[in-house]
């Protein structure tokens, strides 16, 4: 008796192709044309583009045995009579060449929520056009098909030829990433027109789940008067898988679908340049007010029965559990801000920590536009319990000009401040890892200050703060100054008048009800301030400050993000080195990675009177290493710094002062996000000094560090 055992092989599906592709052909004549079919190389346009979209659930049924019977359970019936959300908005687009655009949301419906933030949803998960080198699905950038270069990283496979009513043949192409090519790529369909081998239609989509998401974008395009092809249709579809759980073991994924439909069409209008500023989105004060008969005539389509019925329970629903109020908090966050009735409560004069004072803890409070849009007054109280030590001051701001943001800052404050430090006049950037040094610094001095300054807003890009102020300096680590040190002492006086500015060449902001969010710019950014010191009105010393800081990311199609800042400072004048610089250190007891700081360097470890630092950071993102639920995110670190103390003769302390003068070297290896949840991921990273200032024992040249991620 001969047994036969079945054996089973799992082949890769094999494609063919002659010598040429043809795809390829194709997709470079789309590329030879694409800034002819581009709308961002248009003179000008505008255009209305009315969105929708819904979210639902169904279940997973992939989960599901094949011998169980499919039976409808009581959240599948909900969901057939009524939607999760529902959102619906009107935006108003115009361009004018090169890249000025001035977008409105002029209406907004939400199921459940009366703020129109939240119709963003529906209309900023896709890029408007798909002829970009990058092209954007939910904040994360992927090279595009249609690039330079293009067909020797992805696969084009010609699946069909189809003729159209005018005559002109469509050729349907399939595309992938190449295998074994190491960049941020999609997979999808691509019909280009021999009609200037434009794109007809295209969908896409990463090529893995991301973060238990699918997703999938359609664009839709249209011959406009015979002259230009334009969007006409935008179309997005997002999986979340798991999205809502239940009790069991059924899966239930929630489900976005959303249309933008393109109308009023207009090329090459005659538009006004001064009507374009450095806010490139904004939502009108009335958006979500509109008349019934306006949402009427701005429809694509009437509202189903569904709709209807969702806008009612929905509605019902949020005011019983009053989520407008809980959810509407969460921009306010994003300010450093927790909002209630008229007043605003800043998070870090609630919680805050740093090595010196340990936890800190407290209240403080400044009152918001409900009391009045053209002046702000508040103050707080807060205590550290590790130096057992209250610290206060108070606040008044009054608004004087909106546009040019115009506003004069009165200020007192009985606090503590790093010792040797210097800021920029820049708002915290909560994505970037710099904001975790601040938790790390041990060497502080106490301050009482008093200023006044005046801020605006010029020349569109341009922020400034002039300043004038006093303070009281109190050493704390033992430090003293003076001619000798019989006569030498930890207390100063200075007098302070000077100039912060900020320039971001063609930064585009996001204007909401509450208030700007700044959206970046691919152009570098530089920060400098000039501070005079001065011995009018008692002042102790007399000196000058300069410092400067510019940085600028750079996209590579194949190795993720490379940024780089330099950053110096140089100070003129014999002075306490509580205004001179530290090392700019991140090394402590404890120790997470923050970017454009020294990893191995101590805090408080180098002093000096002038230096000069290059922070530089590969982010290889995904590209090297990726599975379906396992994406660490690779980064390489290199920075160099050096520096100078020339007057170290009336300085006083227990431990030797010294500079880097011969040269500071370090370079670093990251993995982010080892462990992810959502936009928020935990790494870990080492660090390496060598050099001049390395340590005779190896060992001791390591710092190891964790990192955390904020939306990358």
């Amino acid at each position: 008796m001969i047994t036969i055992r079945p054996k089973t092989y799992n082949l890769e599906e094999v494609v063919i192709l002659p010598g040429v592709n043809p795809a390829e052909r194709i997709i470079n004549k789309a590329i030879e044309n694409r800034d002819i079919n581009n709308p961002g190389k248009m003179e000008s346009f505008s255009c209305t583009a009315y969105s929708k979209m819904i979210f639902t659930v169904e279940k997973d049924t992939q989960k599901i045995a094949d011998s169980l019977k499919f039976v409808k359970t009581d959240i599948e019936k909900d969901f057939e009579r009524n939607h999760l959300l529902l959102i619906e908005s009107v935006n108003e687009k115009e361009f004018i060449k090169p890249d000025k655009y001035n977008e409105k949301v002029v209406a907004s419906k939400v199921s459940g929520f009366s703020d129109p933030i939240f119709s963003l949803i529906a209309t900023q998960v896709q890029s408007f056009s798909f002829y970009n080198e990058y092209f954007i699905i939910f904040d994360k950038m992927y090279l595009n098909p249609i690039s330079k270069g293009s067909t020797k990283r992805y696969l084009f496979i010609l699946e069909d030829t189809l003729y159209n009513e005018q005559n002109d043949t469509v050729f349907i192409i399939s595309y992938r990433p190449r295998k074994g090519k190491t960049f941020t790529g999609l997979k999808g369909f691509l019909h280009i027109n021999t009609n200037k081998y434009a794109i007809q239609s295209v969908v896409a989509g990463p090529l893995e789940k991301d973060m238990g998401k699918v997703i999938r974008i359609k664009q839709n395009y249209e011959f406009v008067d015979n002259k230009q092809w334009f969007p006409k249709e935008l179309i997005t579809d997002i999986i979340f898988v798991d999205g809502l759980s239940s009790s069991g073991e059924d899966g239930y994924n929630v489900i976005a679908h959303g249309k933008s439909y393109i109308s009023n069409i207009r090329l090459n209008p005659e538009l006004n340049k001064k009507d374009f500023d450095h806010v490139e989105l904004k939502f009108m004060d009335d958006a979500n007010s509109k008349t019934v008969d306006f949402w009427d005539n701005h429809r694509a389509q009437p509202l189903s029965d569904v709709d209807i019925e969702t806008y009612h329970l929905i509605d019902s629903i949020s005011k019983a559990e009053k989520l407008e109020k809980k959810l509407s908090g969460l921009e306010a966050i994003m300010n450093g801000n927790i909002p209630f009735k008229c007043f605003n409560f800043p998070i870090n004069k609630v919680i805050d920590y740093n090595s010196y004072e340990g936890i800190r803890l407290g209240l403080g409070l400044m009152t918001n536009d409900k009391i009045s849009r053209y002046f702000s007054v508040g103050g707080y109280l807060n205590y550290g319990f590790k130096d057992k030590t209250i610290k206060y001051g108070g606040d008044l701001i009054l608004n004087l000009h909106e546009n040019s943001e115009s506003k004069l800052h009165f200020s007192y404050a009985n606090d503590i401040q790093e010792k040797a430090g210097y800021k920029f006049f820049e708002a915290t950037d909560f994505t970037s890892s710099e904001v975790y040094r601040k938790f790390m610094i041990d060497n502080m001095d106490v301050v009482e200050k008093y200023q006044a300054s005046f801020s605006f807003l010029s020349l569109k890009y341009l922020r400034t703060k002039i300043f004038i102020n006093q303070s009281y300096i109190e050493s704390t680590d033992g430090y003293t100054f003076g001619a000798n040190l019989a006569n030498s002492t930890n207390k100063f006086r200075f007098n302070e008048i000077g100039l912060q500015f900020r320039y971001a060449y063609n930064e585009k902001y996001l204007k909401t009800l509450r208030g700007k969010y700044p959206m970046g710019t691919n152009y570098p950014i530089l920060c400098g301030n000039i501070t005079r010191g001065t011995n009018l009105f008692d002042g102790e010393y007399e000196y000058i400050k300069y410092e400067a800081k510019i940085s600028k990311t750079f996209r590579t199609k194949s190795f993720g993000k490379t940024k780089i800042t330099l950053a110096g400072g140089l100070v003129n004048g014999d002075i306490p080195i509580s205004k001179l610089y530290n090392g700019h250190g991140s090394n402590g007891s404890y120790s997470f990675e923050a970017e454009n700081s020294f990893g191995t360097m101590s805090l408080g470890e180098f002093y000096c009177d002038k230096f000069f630092s290059v922070f530089f950071k590969q982010d290889f993102g995904s590209i090297l290493f990726k599975t379906e639920k396992f994406s660490p995110k690779f980064a390489l670190v290199h920075n160099y710094g050096i520096s100078e103390f020339t007057k170290k003769q009336k300085h006083y302390t227990t431990k030797q002062i010294k500079s880097f003068d011969k040269g500071y070297y370090e370079g670093g290896l990251l993995i982010n996000n080892i462990l992810n949840q959502s936009f928020a991921g935990v790494g870990i990273g080492v660090f390496y000094r060598y050099g001049p200032y390395a340590f005779t024992k190896t060992a001791d040249n390591f710092a190891y560090k964790m990192t955390l991620t904020i939306g990358l």
